[in-house]
């Protein structure tokens, strides 16, 4: 998951602007007192007013949320971003007491969005922000605190996932290494020295500790450092295959932020005294240089960070013609006939590709045959003759030092690796020499006589929507054309039919209730074949 870093002011022209820039989460910080009266030892429901906003609007713009408790009761480490006033670390201490209202607060947060509407935009629940416990003799505490406060969210929400940081602030897992719960997430957050030469020293360690016990991997935070430093630090994550989280989306006077704020009149007066004592400053002037915040923080007003956004997620060449190459050989589609191979000494017509906006985020390749390059979800060679667009077409476009690596729908990267011989696969987990490619934009290929042009086939591809998505019981779908009668398939990732019809369907709307849970592809065909198009969605 790529993050545009912590959002506390969302509005909803916020996640659309974080939606069209390329990501696809926010993660949403609170503090438990937000959900706990310390007058009557009680839980309360204050704090759903904005929980519930964030996932209205992540849902109306198709954005995940994670929500992570910042700020813990008796503070969870001893700086300002966990409300500390102090130094002094007690979330661990008072008997456990802190830890058990941390509990209380989890399983309040999980009763409530269970089965709220809009609950499947919910990524997950991070139960604590970078934990520090520096007596060792005490570290077993941190795990032990994690496991029960998953106890408490798993008794009444078992669906979310978990995700759990490492202690001194999220960079060491040697005392938690047990995987308390299928659906456990690590996240580690890492903020390096200014232009440091290796951004993420301790990645291969962390990534082996996860992968020995089969847990995925998540860096929730990184940033706060140089240009040279955040590429070099994106592109290690990206070609790792692990899903990162940029700070900040939103911050005061910087280039370090994707968006950038004025400062405020009086700020510097407030944090002085809050931090130092001293002079207090008057409640009208404090009220006056907030609401001045409240206005430069307002997303019209922020300045955007275009240089620091492209080196996050460089753009993609959308309906540029351009070639592949690894190992001095350039990539070909065969015309279609056969697996793609990597075996060319120069480029001809068959080795030109046109990218092709596949939604979300994602490209498409298409032929000089008028067809697309389909990893066949990394169970078989790919091959270029597709005729829509559906997931195995759809691929990440991954910038790595000037060079490309393709990740498709199964989250493993392309490889020319016996490209040369028997066909190239999508079935890597990382990116190294056989993952890069080379590429260039060239000029046009040599397309087929019935060829579409670009904007009528991306036109095509929105023309069919799916709806809900995910969907338990029925499945329905709107389509921006009079195609008459047509056929329903869907397929499972495997690639095996599970279900057909050619028969009217009634309010464009299919019962798939028997369908077991998973991720399914709908294709719709009309009568004649001219329209074809093929959607991903996941069944509950």
């Amino acid at each position: 998951m790529k993050l545009a870093g912590e959002i506390i002011t969302l509005q909803i022209p916020t996640l659309l602007e974080v939606k069209k820039l390329g990501y696809n989460v926010v993660r949403i910080p609170y503090h438990y007192n937000m959900f706990w009266n310390s007058s009557t030892g009680a839980v309360k429901n204050d704090g759903f007013v904005w929980l519930d906003k964030a996932v209205g609007w992540a849902k109306a713009n198709g954005v995940y949320v994670v929500f992570c408790m910042h700020a813990a009761p008796g503070y969870q480490n001893p700086e300002h971003h966990s409300d500390n006033p102090g130094i002094s670390v007690n979330f661990w201490g008072n008997n456990w007491a802190n830890v058990n209202i941390a509990k209380k607060v989890w399983r309040h947060i999980a009763n409530r969005y269970k089965n709220y509407i809009g609950n499947e935009w919910i990524a997950g629940y991070d139960l604590l922000n970078e934990p520090f416990l520096d007596v060792q003799s005490e570290k077993y505490k941190l795990k032990q605190a994690y496991k029960e406060m998953t106890s408490e969210i798993r008794a009444v929400d078992s669906n979310h996932l978990i995700f759990a940081e490492g202690n001194y602030y999220s960079s060491d897992f040697y005392d938690m290494l047990e995987k308390w719960d299928s659906k456990l997430v690590f996240s580690n957050h890492y903020y390096g020295a200014q232009n440091e030469a290796n951004p993420n020293p301790q990645l291969d360690i962390i990534k082996g500790q996860a992968n020995d016990l089969n847990i995925p991997l998540w860096v929730g935070e990184f940033g706060e450092n140089t240009s040279n430093w955040v590429n070099a630090a994106r592109t290690d994550y990206d070609g790792q295959n692990v899903g990162w989280a940029f700070w900040a989306w939103k911050r005061q006077d910087t280039d370090r932020s994707i968006y950038s704020f004025n400062t405020t009149s009086g700020w510097d007066t407030i944090t002085n005294y809050l931090r130092n004592g001293g002079s207090k400053p008057s409640v009208t002037n404090t009220e006056s240089w907030l609401n001045d915040l409240i206005e430069n923080i307002k997303f019209t007003n922020c300045t955007y960070k275009n240089a620091l956004q492209s080196l996050l997620i460089p753009s993609k060449p959308i309906n540029q013609v351009i070639w592949l190459k690894n190992n001095n050989k350039y990539v070909t589609s065969n015309n279609g006939v056969g697996p793609i191979t990597a075996n060319r000494t120069s480029v001809g017509s068959w080795e030109k590709f046109t990218i092709i906006n596949a939604g979300d985020g994602k490209v498409a390749l298409k032929g000089n045959n008028n067809k697309y390059v389909n990893s066949q979800n990394g169970t078989a060679r790919m091959t270029c003759n597709s005729s829509a667009i559906g997931g195995w077409e759809a691929f990440e476009w991954v910038e790595i030092n000037g060079q490309v690596a393709l990740k498709g729908f199964n989250g493993k990267f392309v490889s020319s690796e016996g490209g040369s011989a028997t066909g190239m696969n999508c079935n890597r987990d990382t990116v190294s020499g056989w993952e890069a490619f080379s590429w260039s934009t060239t000029t046009a290929g040599r397309f087929a006589s019935n060829e579409t042009s670009d904007e009528t086939t991306e036109n095509i591809i929105e023309k069919l929507v799916i709806y809900p998505n995910p969907a338990s019981e029925i499945l329905s779908y709107n389509i921006n054309s009079d195609i008459g009668k047509h056929s329903i398939t869907i397929y499972d990732l495997l690639g095996k039919q599970v279900y057909y019809s050619n028969a009217i369907i009634v309010n464009n709307s299919i019962n798939i209730s028997n369908l077991t849970s998973g991720n399914y592809l709908l294709k719709i065909t009309d009568s004649d074949g001219t329209f074809k198009e093929t959607k991903y969605f996941i069944k509950k």
